[in-house]
């Protein structure tokens, strides 16, 4: 998903390079499987390890709310609802087993780091008349990508189907930003 629009809009000059997510959230979800094993094995299944699978599930829909969905203020409340659920597992964890609270604060470091990220992101890319500068660049970077397959000849027939809305919904938009900047 970083290689499409995201790379397009308008990031703050502290956006970490692609190459850096993957390993980063490899080690933090080892650390939250680590972190919730051990209190699992030391309290058993009580209210904060309900409350860590809730958290997991928020995480993993933030990135198909901002990515998938093109919501970045969504996304951005997700953080805080991901801080504060954080927030309220530490001190259970820290009771029932000290090094499953140690192993959650890079995950915390991870998460203030992202909230401001995304937070630079939202301003950056403003949404005004009910557009964004994301929705633009997403519907632009479809429209590339049908374009491209245009000049592959992929289409013996003529533009047709979903291609053609893109084509179509891509141009009105452009032509109401145009437009709305006379």
């Amino acid at each position: 998903a970083t290689g499409s629009w995201y790379r397009r809009i308008n990031l703050p000059p502290f956006t970490p390079p692609d190459r850096v997510f993957a390993p980063a959230w490899t080690a933090l979800y080892a650390m939250l499987g680590v972190s919730s094993s051990l209190y699992l094995r030391a309290a058993g299944w009580r209210w904060p390890l309900k409350l860590f699978a809730a958290h997991y599930l928020l995480n993993v829909l933030w990135a198909p709310v901002f990515f998938g969905l093109r919501r970045p203020r969504l996304a951005h409340c997700l953080n805080f609802a991901l801080l504060a659920s954080l927030l309220a597992l530490l001190p259970p964890f820290y009771g029932a087993d000290p090094r499953a609270a140690y192993l959650l604060l890079p995950y915390g470091g991870w998460l203030l780091f992202a909230t401001r990220l995304s937070g630079a992101v939202c301003r950056l890319n403003p949404t005004a008349n009910g557009r964004s500068n994301i929705s633009l660049q997403a519907d632009l970077c479809e429209l590339r990508g049908v374009a491209g397959r245009l000049a592959d000849g992929v289409y013996e027939g003529g533009l047709g189907g979903e291609d053609l809305e893109v084509v179509r919904g891509t141009l009105g938009q452009l032509a109401e930003v145009v437009g709305g900047g006379r």
